[in-house]
């Protein structure tokens, strides 16, 4: 009768050992990144087209905002998630800083906000008699 080596059999635990720590590993850190990555729960990601239109110009400013997370290629991203947050999303009842002021130069601007807010299709549209005025109500998410 054939018997293994004390030797052999060693070797072959210490392979199984070894196989199920790099399972478990390996499992949990796909968790991990997933916990890390995705929204905290209840929390639907919004990304939003905004658009700013000076009339007289044909130059159309455009930039794509998303919150929750913040991002997108917002130069502002978290600060304009923050407020539009204040105010689910509808820019129209920002009142940023409304004690700044402004000339009476009269340039209209349009500010148009598409997209989704937390799962929800929005869109939004004001016009501001300058730049100036839209920056006192609306801060930085028109910073485009």
């Amino acid at each position: 009768m054939l018997s293994a080596s004390p030797t052999s059999e060693g070797t072959v635990l210490l392979k199984q050992i070894r196989r199920v720590l790099l399972a478990a590993t390996l499992i949990a850190g796909a968790a991990v990144a997933s916990a890390t990555t995705a929204p905290a729960q209840g929390e639907l990601p919004s990304v939003l087209h905004l658009s700013l239109n000076t009339e007289g110009s044909s130059v159309q400013r455009t930039t794509i905002l998303e919150c929750h997370p913040a991002g997108g290629a917002h130069k502002f991203a978290q600060k304009a998630c923050s407020d539009l947050e204040l105010v689910q999303g509808d820019f129209r009842r920002m009142n940023v800083n409304l004690a700044r002021a402004c000339t009476l130069e009269y340039l209209p601007v349009t500010a148009k906000l598409e997209g989704k807010w937390r799962g929800n299709v929005v869109s939004y549209t004001k016009s501001y008699p300058n730049a100036c005025a839209m920056k006192n109500e609306t801060g930085v998410v028109f910073d485009l």
